[in-house]
């Protein structure tokens, strides 16, 4: 599978993808980082989430890029790797990129499209702007990320 050098974090890489509000929503319903927020929650994330296109060899970030963005999966497979873990792959209804930009770090692993993939992409700013003003989300995410860590 061929590779690409440029990435869905790059301006000119983003390809946008018509989808419908309520489309993003019912996508957002089904990622589990949303798990415990309410529906009013998830529209409001749906109002800042972007679709985009990768086809299958193309990177979405590489390990040590600025974190940008976090990732929803929609369809298609993406797989994560980096010197220090072992890959990890990604489906749909799945999240990646969240830890990185919580942390400001920047970005720990690569993500790389394995198949064509459609994503939300939810910008960090505008995800942070968004979490300023709406502590049920906060919580929500609080409460999905401390089961992440209890499952672990």
């Amino acid at each position: 599978m061929q590779t690409t050098d440029r990435t869905l974090e790059a301006p000119q890489a983003v390809r946008g993808v018509e989808m419908a509000r309520i489309e993003i929503v019912l996508h957002l319903q089904n990622v589990s980082l949303f798990r415990y927020c309410a529906a009013e929650e998830i529209v409001r994330l749906a109002g800042i989430a972007s679709p985009a296109e990768l086809a299958a060899g193309e990177t979405l970030y590489r390990r040590d890029d600025p974190p940008r963005s976090l990732y929803c999966l929609v369809t298609g497979e993406v797989e994560l790797s980096g010197p220090e873990a072992a890959a990890e792959l990604r489906g749909p209804g799945s999240s990646f990129g969240v830890l990185d930009i919580l942390s400001g770090r920047r970005r720990q692993r690569t993500a790389r499209a394995l198949r064509d993939v459609t994503v939300l992409a939810i910008a960090a700013e505008d995800f942070f702007d968004l979490l300023a003003n709406n502590i049920e989300i906060v919580k929500a995410l609080f409460r999905q990320v401390l089961d992440n860590k209890e499952s672990r």
